[in-house]
Parts: structure tokens; C-alpha cells; sequence
């Protein structure tokens, strides 16, 4: 990840504060290393750049041919092998520390990078047969929750802490593990193949989700740790104040749709509990078995195999409209089970 060095009198890092426990602690790890690591110049920078290029577009591969085969595996590789956490790890310290340029390297760097792994997605979709519908790990990313934003700040809290303190580094790969990056801009390319254009907002609202959050908390995590623009820069410490209410405000903007999609994942947990019993009794003794069924506030959709031809659906749509307490539309697919038997003898 792009980087300035910088060297034992940088202006810009305030010095290490003696004594003190846990982030507080970390100000005796701050120095030059910490900063060329996250800001190499030069050849470094150069070396930097094609790792960071190589290393994303492999990872937007394994993560797509892994989004469609289902394998858990292959998207946790992706997230371990994509080095786009570290680029945004680099942009919440170039904020902190006032470095107006790497704040726009870093920013291209992220922007850039995520366009490639979409457009990788899209590439690779291209040429796979359309499958009948998204599989379990391409869905799981398109409907994003106030619970991945909690896993997103904790992730970003816990890369932080270990950039500052530089002790930290069997912990990276349960860091990148941990937030989801690169799978969510792959599924953005997938959907948007498909013509699935409401799947692919919702993948990318996950990752712009877990890209602000990561930036303020890592922010956060640097400010507290020690890591600022010096006294005499004051016009930075201005920038810095800005970018913190700027970057704090979008993570809230973004929190709202979260927070309408976790209430409307609540509220089908709830209607699918409490609907369960009148659809059994729908049902009664025939020959059928529930394949799926699905509540979306008052449409209710319901698969249905056996040897038994459904009833009505009438009466279930009244019942679970009075339950409701709203209008409801019952949607029934049927698909017949035929048993044959037969027998021979020698």
C-alpha cells in the first residue's frame, strides 16, 4: 500500500507519550517504520503499486469463481490474498495525519481498484452459464444489515490497532477474514451481468458500508493512539477535523438503509414465525411438502411439492391477513411428485 517515508523528525507525528496501557501504549510504537510501511516512496512505491494491482485482480477472481461455486473457501482466500483493506487502512492515516496527497492516492487507489474487481466480476459472469438464481454466497451479500456495519467497526478497530502498535501481525489475516471487501464489489459485477441491478446496489452498499466504517473507527483508533498532525499545523488539524465529520456523517447516511433492511429482516423472522402454524394448516393431511416459503410485508410466497394437489390458497391469505394485520397476497408454486413402482421376478 502507497505510503510517504518519513524520518525521525516528521512533523507530523506527535512524539511518543512514555508509560500508559493498551492504545495508549501503542505511542511508543510510532516512528519512522510505521509510516514507511504505510507510505513508501520511490522504487518502494512503484513495488507497492504492482502487488497491490496483481495481488486485488487475483483476488477478484478467486472471489468470483468462488461466489458462484458456493465454496466458503475460496471467498475466505479472496479476502486474505486482497490487499484492499491496506489501501484503506493508508487512507484513514493519510486523514489523520494530514497528508493531502496520499489522501488523494489513496482514494484513487481504492476507487480504481474496486472498479477492477467489478469489472472482473462482470468479465468472468460473462462467460459462466447463468445460473437459475444467486447462489447462497452471492444473496448473503446483497441484503446488508446493521450487524455487518458492527462486524465492519470492530474489523477496522482491530487493523488499526495493530498498524500502531506493529505487534500484531499473526492477527492480519483474522482482520481481513473478518470484513468483507472484495466479495461484495465481485457480486457487484456478477448482478450486474445478470440484470440483477437491485442485488448489485445492495452489494455495493455492504461494501461502501464496511469502506466508511473502517475509515472512521481506523481513524479513530490513530487519533487516540497519538498519531496527529503536529501543533504548528494547524490548517491540518482543520482538515483533519473535517474529514472526521465528514467521514463520520457518510458512515451515518449509510447506517439508515442498514437499519431499514435489519428492521425488514426482523419483521420476516417475525411474520414467518407466527405464520408457520397456518400455513401447516393449510396443508392438513395431504400428501405436500413446503419447499420454501417467504413473507416480504404482505406478500407471502409459497413452494410446494407432492403427490396432492394444493388447496385453495384463500383461506390462508385471509388468516394470515388478519395475523398481519395488513392486506396479504398469497403467491403458490406447485410442482407435482409422481411415484412409480414396479417389480419383476427371475
Amino acid at each position: 500500500m502507497p505510503h510517504v517515508d518519513a524520518d525521525a523528525t516528521d512533523p507530523t507525528i506527535v512524539s511518543p507519550v512514555p508509560g500508559g496501557s493498551g492504545l495508549a501504549d501503542a505511542r511508543q510504537s510510532l516512528g519512522p517504520a510505521v509510516l514507511d510501511d504505510l507510505f513508501p516512496e520511490g522504487p518502494g512505491l512503484r513495488r507497492s503499486l504492482q502487488t497491490y494491482t496483481v495481488l486485488l485482480a487475483l483476488a477478484g477472481f478467486i472471489a468470483t469463481f468462488g461466489l458462484y461455486a458456493d465454496s466458503v473457501a475460496a471467498i475466505i482466500g479472496a479476502m486474505v490474498v486482497a490487499p484492499l483493506g491496506g489501501a484503506i487502512m493508508a487512507l484513514a492515516a493519510a486523514l489523520v495525519t494530514g497528508r493531502t496527497r496520499w489522501q488523494w492516492l489513496t482514494l484513487a487507489q481504492i476507487v480504481l481498484g474496486g472498479l477492477m474487481v467489478v469489472a472482473i466480476g462482470f468479465g468472468v459472469s460473462l462467460v459462466i452459464p447463468d445460473p437459475l438464481g444467486l447462489t447462497p454466497s452471492l444473496d448473503a451479500r446483497t441484503f446488508p444489515g446493521l450487524l455487518d456495519l458492527g462486524v465492519a467497526l470492530a474489523s477496522g478497530a482491530a487493523g488499526a490497532y495493530v498498524a500502531v502498535r506493529r505487534t500484531g501481525t499473526d492477527a492480519l489475516p483474522g482482520v481481513a477474514i473478518a470484513v468483507s471487501l472484495v466479495p461484495p464489489l465481485a457480486t457487484v459485477g456478477i448482478c450486474m451481468e445478470l440484470g440483477r441491478f437491485d442485488d448489485a446496489g445492495g452489494a455495493l452498499l455492504l461494501f461502501l458500508t464496511n469502506l466508511s466504517a473502517i475509515v472512521v473507527i481506523a481513524c479513530v483508533v490513530f487519533v487516540v493512539a497519538g498519531v496527529l498532525p503536529d501543533r504548528a499545523h494547524l490548517r491540518e488539524r482543520h482538515r483533519l477535523r473535517n474529514a472526521l465529520i465528514a467521514a463520520t456523517a457518510s458512515l451515518v447516511i449509510i447506517a439508515i438503509p442498514l437499519a431499514w433492511n435489519s428492521a425488514e429482516s426482523v419483521m420476516r423472522a417475525v411474520r414467518g414465525t407466527a405464520g408457520a402454524p397456518y400455513v401447516e394448516e393449510w396443508i392438513g393431511d395431504r400428501d405436500l411438502v413446503v419447499v420454501s416459503w417467504s413473507v416480504s410485508g404482505g406478500d407471502v410466497r409459497i413452494s410446494v411439492t407432492g403427490a396432492d394437489a394444493p388447496p385453495d390458497p384463500s383461506s390462508l391469505a385471509r388468516d394470515l391477513a388478519q395475523e398481519f394485520g395488513e392486506p396479504t397476497t398469497v403467491h403458490v408454486t406447485y410442482a407435482p411428485l409422481e411415484r412409480t413402482e414396479a417389480s419383476a421376478a427371475p
